[in-house]
């Protein structure tokens, strides 16, 4: 499951948890996510999590509102790394990126997650170019079950997303994430191995309590690849 969760704007933490809980995902990759709220949401859920700073997004005087991105799992969790994929911009504007790295274990199987936030508004240059670097670092570590998830910030832009089919992953496709009140763009992705067989593909439908929560759908994909 990914889902960016706007976080300052301080959504309740434990509805966020219900809909994780009712979704039941083995896996949750989230963008714009506080430290503070990252640790609440793990509590809430009974899971294992980890966090990595994106940007600061006012001072260093409010450095606890750093925004950041998390992985959340009941299963086992490790393996955890994180990296910028903007170089040379500052951690304190909003156009610094990352790129959070974990390995999520289950039944003896273990797949690589990949959690990142691309580029947004006009840039689809600095968007390619960062997905090219989240496909570096996936064909580095050489994990043989990964995906990645994310707001790639890529509607309608194929040339971002096959910046990663280079790595063995796809695009299964999904409906329109955002605005969560009257979805009308695909902003999130969960990209999945070449041979996996998708079992499921699910977003909301939306609305003003979907809006109350964040600006953006959950994005759901179920799938079994290697014959798990």
């Amino acid at each position: 499951m990914s889902w960016n969760v706007r976080g300052s704007s301080q959504p309740d933490v434990s509805e966020l948890a219900g809909v994780i809980r009712k979704l039941a995902p083995d896996v949750v990759a989230i963008q714009e996510l506080q430290r503070r709220q990252a640790r609440r949401l793990g509590a809430a859920l009974g899971w294992r999590h980890c966090w990595t700073r994106k940007h600061y997004p006012y001072s260093p005087l409010l450095w606890w509102r750093a925004e950041g991105l998390a992985v959340l799992t009941p299963h086992s969790l490790g393996g955890v790394w994180r990296q910028t994929i903007s170089p040379g911009v500052s951690t304190w504007t909003f156009r610094h990126r990352v790129l959070l790295a974990a390995t999520v274990a289950r039944d003896g199987e273990q797949l690589r997650v990949y959690d990142t936030h691309l580029a947004a508004h006009r840039a689809p240059d600095e968007r390619i170019a960062q997905a090219r670097r989240v496909a570096e670092r996936v064909a580095a570590d050489g994990a043989a079950l990964r995906i990645v998830a994310g707001d790639l910030n890529a509607h309608r832009e194929p040339e971002v997303i096959r910046e990663l089919h280079c790595v063995g992953l796809r695009d299964p496709g999904s409906d329109s994430t955002h605005p969560s009140h009257m979805p009308q763009r695909r902003l999130d992705y969960i990209l999945v191995p070449e041979d996996a067989n998708v079992t499921e593909r699910h977003v909301p439908a939306g609305g003003d309590e979907w809006a109350a929560l964040s600006d953006h759908l959950p994005l759901l994909i179920a799938f079994t690849a290697n014959g798990t």
